[in-house]
């Protein structure tokens, strides 16, 4: 299958690399079309989302799609990303899957109609697209993870390692966790409150996010509070393709992915937090066991190349003969 992948590229989340990796390696065609790098100040976003910006984006792509000819196009966070004019200019088109993770309004209705589906990572914003009565076809389709990420570590540091930003509601909790955790991000610093901690302020590139998982007994996940309803992170999969087990907040969908407590660890408050970080690190057998048995479903169920499949046949996409 020839997939074109549209959103940003170069940031943390490495929302468009890891799926077009993870494809590549599933044996799939894969072209890449950016809509802008992130190290571009915010303070031009009003600017790149202008409808005017959207007419030359538009006859771009149309000249990516005639040249690369692909069955599937598949667009990253395009509610909030881009204007309504790149896709809305588009002819002779293959199939649109829009992959939607962040928060919007009933005033995405127009947006959303320009594609044939439109993938939630998160249940809560499906039941959105629901209330606010869009027109196109949606679904459920959680994130995924990479089978490139591959990194080894000769020994495990006894303790939880955090990468992500440092949110209100994640250091009022890790306030609150006497032992010690790693956190790696710029953000954490800043926190004095949190100095008990391991605080790593370099910015972590993609491909360091494996050795981090490799070389610690078990990866944190705390949700971020103004992105999140039910759904999940890049978190709660990345790191069991090196087999370290999550130890995540409980969230609505994380059963739809995971065998609680076979496959990953669920606190609902620091003491519960603490304590799993406790019996981890007294008993790295378990964190072991744990994290092969979230490593089992990752590789067999939540690959990024099982995520396309997923909405490829949802978007009517019959392979090539």
């Amino acid at each position: 299958m020839r997939v074109l992948l549209f959103g940003k590229t170069r940031n943390v989340a490495r929302l468009v690399e890891d799926p077009a990796e993870d494809l590549r390696l599933a044996g799939h065609e894969v072209s890449v079309f950016p809509y802008r790098a992130t190290k571009l100040t915010k303070t031009l976003d009003p600017w790149f989302l202008s409808e005017r910006l959207g007419v030359p984006l538009a006859i771009l792509l149309q000249r990516r799609i005639e040249a690369f000819r692909p069955d599937l196009i598949v667009a990253f966070g395009p509610y909030h990303w881009l204007p309504r004019a790149v896709f809305g200019r588009l002819k002779h088109r293959p199939p649109m899957v829009a992959w939607i993770g962040d928060l919007f309004g009933p005033d995405m209705a127009d947006t959303a109609a320009l594609f044939d589906v439109v993938a939630y990572t998160d249940t809560g914003m499906l039941e959105l697209h629901k209330r606010f009565d869009f027109q196109s076809t949606g679904t459920f389709l959680p994130l995924a993870a990479t089978r490139g990420a591959t990194a080894r570590a000769s020994t495990r540091i006894d303790r939880l390692a955090f990468v992500a930003s440092a949110t209100a509601h994640r250091r009022a909790l890790l306030a609150q966790v006497t032992e010690p955790i790693a956190l790696f991000g710029p953000d954490w610093p800043k926190a004095p409150e949190l100095a008990h901690h391991i605080r790593d302020g370099r910015k972590i590139g993609g491909k360091e996010l494996a050795t981090i998982y490799a070389a610690h007994l078990g990866a944190l996940n705390i949700r971020h509070e103004h992105n999140v309803i039910n759904g999940l992170n890049q978190r709660h999969f990345a790191p069991y393709i090196v087999g370290t087990p999550v130890v995540a907040d409980a969230q609505g969908d994380i059963e739809r992915c995971f065998d609680p407590g076979h496959e990953i660890f669920i606190y609902r408050d620091a003491a519960e937090l603490s304590a799993i970080q406790a019996e981890l690190r007294t008993n790295p057998g378990k964190a072991r066991e744990v994290g092969l048995a979230g490593q089992r479903r990752v590789l067999a169920h939540h690959t990024y190349a099982h995520r396309i499949e997923t909405i490829a046949a949802l978007a009517g996409v019959t392979k090539r003969p």
